[in-house]
């Protein structure tokens, strides 16, 4: 069995850049619709606009108002955006299995969220954010985000105790920004305490 450990550091930029470039690369069909879609329809305005005398006596012709040229063009880009979200979306869950069942586990030193296929380990320091949604806890390191549905909770007192302990263990400027969207869960918990 081979054992080898790397070190390194990654700057923000290069992350940044990486993320551009490994999703051209990964979804070049994507990319080369949605530039299609573009190209067409500036293809299209530009022709428009070129023969627009043509186009707006046709229409006063056919009782057509002048300005439905736009709505048709309009539906066009807004249609072929979403035929390409949806194509997208369809890549992305070609390649992982998003149904699988998540383990999460609260250890000493973090968060262990784990799947079949993947593993992730967050310690309490890297918890950037977190937050309560209308249907669970949201977890972040940076700009990855997990959520751990209401339901994995035996019910709503076990979720906000989860809530509680977790944001106790959060470092004070993931706190400052968690404060806002944990201050609900916080509040009922001295209320339930005075009473």
């Amino acid at each position: 069995m081979l054992d080898r450990e790397l070190r390194y550091q990654m700057p923000f930029e290069r992350l940044a850049k990486l993320s551009r470039a490994a999703s051209r690369k990964a979804f070049s069909t994507s990319w080369y619709l949605m530039w299609g879609l573009f190209g067409v329809y500036f293809a299209l305005l530009g022709g428009m606009l070129l023969f627009a005398d043509t186009i707006g006596r046709l229409q006063r012709d056919a009782g057509i108002p002048r300005w439905s040229w736009m709505v048709v063009l309009g539906g066009i880009l807004i249609g072929g955006m979403l035929l390409l979200r949806r194509h997208g979306q369809t890549q992305v869950k070609a390649r992982a299995d998003y149904d699988s069942s998540v383990t999460l586990r609260q250890e000493a030193d973090g968060l262990r969220f784990a799947t079949p296929e993947i593993e992730y380990f967050i310690k309490w320091d890297g918890i950037s954010q977190m937050m309560t949604m209308h249907d669970g806890v949201v977890i972040s390191h940076g700009s990855l985000f997990f959520l751990v549905p209401d339901t994995a909770f035996a019910d709503q007192g076990e979720r906000d105790a989860f809530a509680r302990d977790v944001y106790g263990r959060l470092n004070g400027a993931a706190r400052e920004r968690s404060e806002t969207f944990m201050r609900p869960v916080l509040d009922a918990a001295t209320s339930t305490t005075r009473t």
